[in-house]
């Protein structure tokens, strides 16, 4: 799992990149490519996991296909969850310094990545993509995409989080040690989960940076606007309680 674990901090990569994954066979293995053949190219140890949330398509089969061989990526099979249940295991099975989850159809270039990586270098403990933070390009969002997304986050800046205009963003960078802590207290198993984390890691005094990144709609998106956008404001009223009653401590 996360650690900061000095015996091991020679061996250890240097950064451990998460995708859940439900249902993904047909979109999956060109974002593994990509990742890849990126992180190849970059002089960082590195691991990938993939987290299988209880796809019935052969999600787990195509993973386990593509990683036969590869002694740094693997794949973790569990229950569904949802998505939040899903990153939170992968974050705490992870072995980097750094660990950065990752949505699986791939929106964000993975280019970007390095922009995270010398944001943690510098001394962040955690790096979160913006698509609203000024420099900031969205690509074929439909308005209503948008506009949902608007409305979701003005309701989240007054519940729960402050000051952030993107929480809901797929691409963040976590520090080990509070990767650790902060999953370790996540309750939220679906959508709503980037929420309690970011509440969680203002509520423990992490600094979170915003990076403005590029942002590609992809038109098989599995975010249901409206059912998707009720349930993450239902979870953002649940952090509160859980606050109050204790949970979190």
């Amino acid at each position: 799992m996360c650690s900061q674990d000095a015996a091991h901090s020679l061996c250890r990569p240097r950064l451990s990149v998460i995708i859940p994954a439900f249902n993904e066979s047909a979109r999956i293995l060109p974002t593994l490519e990509r990742t890849t053949d990126y992180l190849r190219q970059q002089s960082w140890r590195w691991e990938i996991i993939v987290v299988d949330d209880g796809s019935s398509d052969g999600t787990g089969e195509v993973v386990t296909e593509w990683a036969r061989g590869m002694e740094n990526a693997r794949l973790i099979s569990r229950p569904h969850f949802g998505k939040g249940w899903a990153v939170r295991a992968g974050m705490l099975e992870a072995a980097g310094e750094y660990c950065f989850m990752c949505d699986a159809d791939l929106a964000m270039p993975i280019e970007w990545l390095g922009r995270f990586v010398e944001r943690m270098d510098a001394g962040e403990d955690i790096v979160i993509g913006s698509r609203e933070a000024p420099g900031a390009r969205r690509f074929d969002e439909p308005w209503y995409r948008h506009f949902m997304g608007r409305a979701f986050n003005r309701a989240v800046r007054l519940i729960a989080v402050r000051g952030l205009d993107d929480t809901q963003c797929g691409f963040k960078c976590f520090r080990a040690n509070a990767a650790a802590e902060l999953f370790r207290l996540q309750r939220s198993k679906g959508m709503g989960f980037d929420v309690e984390i970011l509440y969680l890691a203002r509520k423990r005094g992490y600094e979170i940076e915003v990076l403005p990144i590029d942002w590609y709609h992809d038109i098989t998106s599995k975010v249901r606007p409206v059912v998707d956008t009720l349930d993450m404001l239902k979870d953002a009223v649940l952090i509160r309680l859980r606050d109050i009653s204790g949970m979190y401590r």
